[in-house]
């Protein structure tokens, strides 16, 4: 006998509703759920591989300790209790910034770990807090908070309902959207051109999406901050401003126009590449078509200017009266509104509050920029990171100059992973607490419905049964919590213990179930309840206007020009290309990297249903780049950096940009100890090996991940 279950897909943006055949034998199908409210059917491949990380005999299913070099099992309970010990007495010996934590993106997929994760790193109580974000979105979020006084407010583009989709440095064919959260976003992009509408990709390679729209143009790597300050100077010159019903919520606007006065586009051409008709035409575009929209992505965020371009793409969408309106971009109105409860929590946003202790990097949203993390841990003195604890991330593999931060890990007194793999970093550890796999608990998209397309809720519940005596992310996260900080005598053990039973009674979902019922659905009685009977989803409606209600800036304006913006605009302005005083080495190219619809994160290697046969980690670059360096089609190169070098196999392609390379992140399973059976057959090499951590936007120190330059040697006599 089977039974079939309606869940949503967390191993991406996407939120793709699923149906699950589960069998008696556990075998188990999966296939898109026609009836969802949101994906209507619409599903990728990488749904698969939840099935597959239940399964995977890899997966780590109870605590280890490292002995003598080597995992052994422990007890849950002896496990939580040395750990505390251990962060105890260092923060006792060292300070409490000695304990830091690095928490890696699939924390957004899960509820749990969204609401627990905040109260388990004020527990511990250090500066020295890291996550995925600072190389990936920080960027968005960054703009956000000056702009609209929220780092979580984000705008959404109105992909359903725009005649012109402008975007810069994103492969939605691939990632399926990215703060963005639009499942069959292919089609989507389809149905633009469709109704008679347009969409144009910069990109410095010919992507998976390039073959879905209507113009694609390559632009120089680095770049796209010099070609969107072209756009708003275009926009002004053209007398194009026109913000409609926003006149009377933006400030700054008579700052802006002076700004980009003396932009030339000839020269912003030969500094991007790009055309000069070709800015002028998309100039014109933004204001022949109605609605319009600009969108971008990590290509943008993760490079030199990236704060930057996200405060010009902003500026783009409200000068030409796209902001907070039908077919341009809109804030959502989710039934678990977190940006309200972050708000409540005290959580709007910091910035620039302290600095990295080595580098003097910024601190944003409380948070320390990764690509410090090395240093902070290698560079003796006051304050030196003594240990870390990673919670389902894999820092090694995912964050600048990865063999350095290798190096680092083994010199920390203590290292504990909150991971269900013994992967490149976790390998490292002195403990590995797992927890349960996605389709052993329930789930309830926190963050994504903030980020969606459309206004839905929907809940799912558990496929499968835990095993006894195994933990969810959030019960580990709590039990750590109740007995790390009782050093210094400000924490009573008795009365954090009382607050985890409390925790344990309650549950995740009755907080999800008191979130939706206070929310901004609360008049139309929506609740857990309602949500379990209604396994398809309840459609709240299409994005909606909501300013100036939505703004969080305490005059309820948008700041067009924050002063710390306007910062980080000087600082592009100084750059040496707008003077040409700077040339490329004849022997240098860009390095920009790229993802695969199967590989989200790097441990979805090792998931047979995501694993091809052919090998995905090669080098793309251009035949005539090639042909230079007398580099055959399919041969072995070496590519080099300032940190580093790795060898990779090349395919030759028309379809990148002539000094342009590319190589896919999430790679390099052969490192030691690392227990990833299938992935290791096909280990690729890592690109953050050659990546240098050094290299960051310098206002928001988020890392550069593209358009570090790199060497290119052939391999073979």
């Amino acid at each position: 006998m089977s039974q079939s279950v309606k869940r949503v897909c967390n191993l991406c943006e996407a939120m793709c509703g699923l149906t699950i055949e589960l069998s008696d034998d556990q075998s188990m199908t999966i296939r898109g759920n026609k009836a969802d409210v949101f994906s209507q059917g619409a599903f990728c491949p990488k749904s698969q591989g939840l099935k597959d990380l239940w399964q995977d005999p890899d997966r780590v299913r109870g605590p280890l300790k490292k002995v003598n070099g080597q995992f052994q099992p422990i007890a849950w309970e002896k496990a939580f209790q040395e750990i505390a010990d251990r962060v105890n007495a260092l923060q006792k010996k060292y300070g409490r910034s000695s304990i830091a934590t690095y928490a890696g993106n699939p924390n957004t997929h899960n509820f749990g770990n969204l609401i627990l994760l905040p109260m388990f790193l004020r527990g511990i109580r250090s500066h020295n807090k890291f996550s995925a974000t600072s190389v990936d979105q920080l960027p968005h979020m960054l703009a956000s908070y000056l702009m609209f006084g929220h780092q979580l407010l984000l705008p959404i583009a109105d992909v359903d309902n725009t005649r012109y989709m402008l975007m810069f440095g994103a492969n939605p064919a691939v990632s399926n959207g990215s703060l963005l959260s639009s499942a069959g976003l292919s089609t989507k992009l389809k149905a633009i051109q469709h109704r008679n509408g347009k969409v144009v990709l910069f990109d410095p390679r010919y992507t998976e999406t390039a073959s879905l729209v209507s113009e694609h143009y390559f632009i120089k790597p680095g770049t796209d901050a010099f070609l969107l300050a072209a756009l708003v100077k275009e926009i002004f010159a053209r007398k194009m401003v026109k913000p409609g019903r926003l006149s009377s919520m933006i400030k700054g606007l008579d700052q802006l126009e002076p700004l980009f006065k003396d932009i030339d586009l000839d020269q912003v051409s030969s500094i991007t590449g790009v055309r000069r008709d070709v800015i002028e035409q998309v100039a014109k575009d933004l204001q022949t078509y109605e609605p319009a929209l600009c969108y971008s992505r990590m290509g943008v965020s993760t490079q030199a200017y990236g704060a930057v371009c996200q405060w010009l793409i902003n500026l783009i969408n409200i000068l030409t009266g796209n902001f907070d309106k039908k077919g341009g971009v809109l804030f959502t109105k989710p039934a678990v509104d977190v940006v309200e409860f972050a708000t409540r929590a005290g959580s709007r946003g910091s910035f620039r509050r302290r600095k990295s202790r080595v580098h003097q990097l910024p601190e944003f949203g409380g948070e320390m920029p990764v690509a410090t993390l090395a240093d902070e841990i290698l560079t003796p003195g006051e304050g030196q990171i003594k240990a870390l604890i990673t919670i389902a991330g894999n820092p090694v593999i995912s964050t600048p100059n990865g063999r350095k931060l290798e190096k680092a890990l083994g010199e920390l007194e203590l290292q504990v992973a909150i991971d269900f793999y013994q992967n490149e970093t976790t390998a490292l550890a002195e403990y590995i607490l797992p927890p349960t796999s996605s389709l052993e608990h329930s789930h309830y998209d926190l963050i994504f419905n903030a980020l969606a397309a459309r206004n839905i809720a929907r809940f799912s519940p558990a496929i499968v049964k835990s095993p006894e005596g195994s933990y969810e992310d959030w019960e580990i996260l709590l039990e750590l919590w109740a007995r790390i900080g009782y050093q210094d005598g400000l924490v009573d053990r008795s009365k954090k213990f009382l607050v985890k039973k409390s925790m344990q009674a309650l549950g995740m979902e009755r907080i999800v179930d008191l979130g939706l019922r206070i929310g901004p659905y609360r008049k139309t009685g929506l609740s857990l309840k309602k949500l379990k009977e209604s396994p398809d989803g309840i459609d709240l409606g299409p994005l909606e206007p909501t300013l100036p209600q939505r703004l969080y800036t305490k005059d309820k304006k948008i700041d067009l020009c924050p002063a710390p913006m306007l910062e980080a605009f000087q600082i592009f302005r100084n750059d040496p290309a707008w003077k040409q005083t700077q040339q490329d080495e004849a022997d240098e190219l860009y390095l920009i990297g790229r993802r695969n619809l199967k590989s989200n994160n790097s441990w979805m290697h090792n998931l047979p249903s995501l694993a091809r046969s052919k090998n995905q980690c090669y080098l793309i670059m251009n035949k005539d780049d090639a042909s230079r360096r007398n580099i055959v089609d399919g041969s072995q190169v070496q590519v080099s950096s300032s940190v580093g070098s790795i060898e990779i196999p090349v395919m030759l392609s028309d379809r990148i940009m002539p000094g342009v390379v590319s190589i896919p992140h999430g790679w390099g399973h052969d490192r030691k100890q690392v227990k990833l059976t299938l992935a290791r057959k096909s280990p690729g090499v890592s690109l953050n090996d050659i990546m240098d951590d050094r290299q960051v936007d310098l206002f928001s120190g988020n890392a550069i991940l593209n358009g570090q330059r790199v060497r290119v040697a052939s391999l073979v006599q």
